[in-house]
């Protein structure tokens, strides 16, 4: 019986420690860490399978993108902001479509929204700096949509050589919808994916909202509660950076409000980055007499003497407790 004893307790443990090990490792195998575009982008599947050759997948995913639109390597986008004026240049289909995004939000947000302004942020680091240039004659033809010429939907050219794209207002939603698109083409069940504000999700409950401290606090001001969202984007608030989407040049300033937050939360990680990330360029008390007609989930938080309030869509009602 002793024998028997010490036998049977040490198969336990031997079955309890391969549990262990089985299920670190299948952590590791189904959650990966990505460090691109000066940010960290985190996908988990939920399945017990193998994925590493998803996950070499995406990795590729990445690199492509990085090719087109990061800003810091010999990329596209880098080639194109060091175009010379009137000399022309033949995109990928990425950069097409991420440009013609912001092209129709500078339509939308009547000129208050310009990717251009890149122009300006190039040579200055602080936003003292950047005042006095939005007043400058030679920001204006840099600072300028119009002054992009497309040809055949492909073929670029700029009017003046000191124009500079960014894609910092969605960079967040491409790279979050690409890979959905990937996950969702291997017709996986259940996944999380988060890079900076945007994040998306499918029948994954493991994680709750990721909001930053500013917008949480913000949040429990107001006393409302929000449920779990599958897929959103937040503005993130904050002076330690310029960000190109803070400066409005309908109204020639630079809209940097702390105490302004937005929530989006459609279905569409690359709508609800540009949204989020570009809300408060537009003129406010314009935009809230429709917002609570608006067919895109959208919560705008801010102060008013002294206090938090808010304002919603009626779409995003769905989401509050």
């Amino acid at each position: 019986n002793f024998a028997y004893n010490v036998m049977f307790r040490f198969y336990i443990i031997i079955i309890l420690f391969s549990l262990t090990i089985n299920s670190s490792f299948s952590t590791a195998l189904n959650k990966k860490d990505y460090n691109l575009l000066g940010g960290s982008l985190t996908v988990i599947i939920d399945s017990e399978d193998d994925q590493k050759e998803t996950f070499k997948k995406i990795k590729k995913k990445l690199r492509y993108i990085e090719a087109i639109l990061d800003p810091e390597i010999s990329s596209f986008l880098r080639k194109f902001n060091e175009l010379e004026k009137n000399s022309e240049i033949s995109a990928p289909d990425l950069f097409v479509d991420a440009f013609n995004l912001m092209k129709d939000y500078n339509e939308i947000t009547k000129k208050a929204f310009d990717p251009t302004t890149f122009s300006l942020l190039y040579t200055v680091s602080t936003i003292e700096k950047v005042r006095p240039m939005l007043n400058s004659k030679l920001f204006e033809k840099c600072m300028n949509l119009s002054n992009i010429d497309v040809k055949i939907t492909n073929v670029f050219s700029k009017k003046y050589s000191c124009i500079r794209l960014s894609f910092d207002s969605l960079i967040d939603g491409i790279l979050v919808q690409n890979i959905k698109f990937l996950l969702e083409s291997k017709n996986y069940n259940s996944y999380y994916i988060k890079f900076g504000n945007t994040v998306y999700s499918r029948n994954f409950n493991s994680i709750t909202n990721t909001f930053d401290k500013k917008t949480s606090d913000a949040i429990k001001r107001t006393g409302i509660s929000i449920r779990k969202l599958d897929s959103y984007s937040y503005l993130v608030n904050s002076n330690d950076k310029i960000r190109t989407y803070n400066i409005n040049l309908k109204k020639n300033q630079i809209s940097l409000n702390n105490d302004f937050f937005v929530i989006v939360a459609s279905d569409s990680p690359v709508n609800n980055s540009i949204l989020s990330n570009t809300l408060n360029l537009v003129d406010y008390t314009t935009f809230s007499e429709n917002l609570y007609e608006n067919d895109i989930p959208i919560l705008i938080l801010y102060k008013d003497n002294g206090n938090y309030i808010f304002k919603h869509s009626k779409s995003f009602e769905a989401y509050f407790d």
